[in-house]
């Protein structure tokens, strides 16, 4: 199987039927805003304000059990034409570099005007966790967020609290068990800075349809 050295992000392509559904697939196993992919991620990666890359893998990687392929087809990613290589790969997961996050811009962050990106839904497969995916996936999408043309000076994020996450029934319900270590103390290492800590943020249902009362901490890390 790959080391994670050779993880690359391949821009999702909004306008393919077969890239929208498996990222619903992989939203459903996340828990978490699958009813968003078909219309308001597409119309939002479209305009280039969203911009999701799959996490892939060359496709002759032995991944270990069934995984879907697919080819790489977008032809515009943060809203600038690219030629699409029409390679194949294989898409263990998916993570997102915005330009806009616009239910956080109420929020009065303490976050400058101009050069901020907003890194959001990092997934992995399940079966493919703890073996450094999701590491390599930040290092890529941090350094595409200072290259041209985006020149980043400030990166967010935002996630559930690290108490909450540790709540053993929620921690079932969302990810299958309690985490070794939360996404807070994970981002945390990376040098992401706690800005703010707010009470149920979200009111999205988890995969069983249920309402969870939990903290968001959105973080900042400054480059």
């Amino acid at each position: 199987m790959s080391s994670p050295s050779e993880v690359t992000l391949i821009p999702w392509d909004p306008l393919s039927e077969s890239h929208k559904i498996l990222l619903f697939k992989q939203r459903v196993e996340c828990s978490w805003d699958m009813e968003l992919v078909q219309e308001i991620w597409r119309d939002e990666q479209i305009r280039g304000e969203k911009c999701i890359y799959w996490i892939a893998l060359p496709d002759n990687d032995l991944v270990g059990g069934e995984h879907e392929k697919l080819m790489d087809t977008a032809v515009s990613i943060n809203a600038a034409t690219r030629q699409p290589t029409q390679a194949t790969f294989i898409p263990i997961g998916h993570i997102s570099l915005d330009s806009r996050n616009k239910k956080a811009e109420k929020m009065h962050l303490e976050i400058p005007s101009e050069n901020v990106f907003w890194i959001k839904a990092l997934f992995i497969l399940h079966t493919l966790r703890g073996k450094g995916f999701g590491r390599a996936a930040m290092d890529k999408i941090e350094g595409i967020a200072v290259q041209e043309p985006l020149h980043a000076k400030t990166l967010m994020l935002d996630t559930v609290e690290r108490e909450d996450q540790l709540r053993e029934e929620f921690a079932r319900a969302t990810y299958g068990g309690v985490p070794k270590i939360t996404n807070q103390d994970w981002y945390s290492s990376r040098g992401y800075k706690c800005l703010k800590i707010v009470q149920n943020y979200y009111d999205a249902k988890d995969k069983n349809g249920k309402m969870w009362d939990t903290k968001t901490v959105f973080m900042r890390k400054d480059l």
